[in-house]
């Protein structure tokens, strides 16, 4: 399902940044998956991001109540995550705007 909503929007693909975020019930959180995709979404014509966002063990992320157990580690990944991918988009957004191909 998620290639097909891919193929179906290929030009709006070119040049805009990416980052992938991974779940597991296992201690990978998701890499495989990611490192499955990735070459999914170059050739889509995206920019991946260096950061990833992994949440392993997703069966024990949370307490009773809906709250994240280790917040503030969760929290420090996203933050690099969110502005890596924050960065990426306006160098490439600068990029479209300015230089022609």
């Amino acid at each position: 399902m998620l290639k097909h909503v891919l193929d179906s929007n290929l030009k709006e693909y070119i040049h805009k940044a990416v980052g992938i975020c991974g779940v597991s019930a296992g201690g990978f959180g998701g890499t495989r998956v990611i490192q499955s995709l990735l070459p999914v979404l170059r050739e889509l014509g995206l920019v991946t991001i260096f950061w990833d966002g992994n949440f392993s063990g997703a069966q024990g992320l949370f307490d009773d109540a809906g709250n994240m157990k280790d917040r503030a580690t969760y929290e420090k990944r996203i933050d690099k995550f969110l502005g890596e991918l924050i960065w990426m988009s306006k160098v490439l957004r600068l990029g479209r705007e300015t230089i022609s191909i």
